[in-house]
């Protein structure tokens, strides 16, 4: 697999021109920023991490998610199969990363709010632009972990997503997974929006090809890519 890591604002992109590692499946660093990390067998997956630079993410300790992995659909035309083989793989891979990092899962609900909400999806169309804000409650509200505001979400609250002024327009293929970080102090009942802190992109990893062992390999990545997910005291 091929990585990049998403530092001080600029995506730094780890080419595929070390195919010595590749075949070995080493791991190795180029700088203190950079994390590079091959895995066999090979596939062409990029994984990037985004995050907010001025998030302290200190303050989150408790996080709750969906058992499901949302198909992000065109907004017009017909979605594009995406397997659904590796769902249960992709939503374990990222809650035991969550917990090894010692964060606590809980069930989110009316008197019972998280830190943070974990979301995962793939795209089901070419060109999906992942950052671009959206009516996310008409794709997420079947979560009954919501319940924890109130007076309650609905299809008019939208998603901020800090780094897109400076990312512009991101679009991935068909089959990339999207793992987004949601704090619950970022709910803005004025505007009537969240904003995302975090979001990992592993690109067409669900495409033709795709293990278990590979989509939980992508994961891992995101989070080797981001040590500042990590819970404190």
């Amino acid at each position: 697999m091929t990585w990049t890591t998403k530092t001080r604002g600029r995506v730094r992109a780890i080419l595929p021109s070390i195919a010595l590692l590749a075949g070995a499946g080493l791991a190795a660093c180029d700088d203190k920023n950079d994390i590079l990390a091959v895995i066999t067998p090979v596939q062409n997956v990029v994984v990037t991490t985004f995050k907010d630079p001025v998030f302290d993410f200190a303050t989150l300790h408790t996080f709750s998610m969906p058992d499901t992995v949302i198909h992000f659909d065109p907004l017009t035309g017909t979605p594009l199969s995406v397997t659904r083989q590796f769902d249960a793989t992709a939503l374990q891979a990222v809650r035991q990363n969550l917990l090894a990092r010692g964060y606590t899962e809980v069930t989110a609900g009316a008197g019972v709010t998280p830190s943070f909400v974990v979301l995962v999806g793939a795209t089901a169309t070419e060109n999906y632009n992942a950052f671009v804000g959206y009516s996310w409650f008409n794709v997420w509200g079947f979560y009954n972990g919501w319940a924890f505001y109130t007076p309650g979400f609905d299809n008019s609250w939208g998603i901020v997503y800090p780094w897109y002024p400076t990312s512009g327009v991101t679009a991935y293929a068909r089959g990339t997974l999207v793992t987004t970080i949601i704090p619950t102090l970022t709910v803005n009942p004025l505007a009537k929006n969240i904003t995302a802190a975090w979001a990992g992109v592993a690109t067409s990893l669900l495409n033709d090809g795709v293990t278990a062992a590979g989509v939980t390999a992508a994961v891992n990545q995101m989070f080797v890519q981001s040590p500042y997910l990590t819970a404190t005291p």
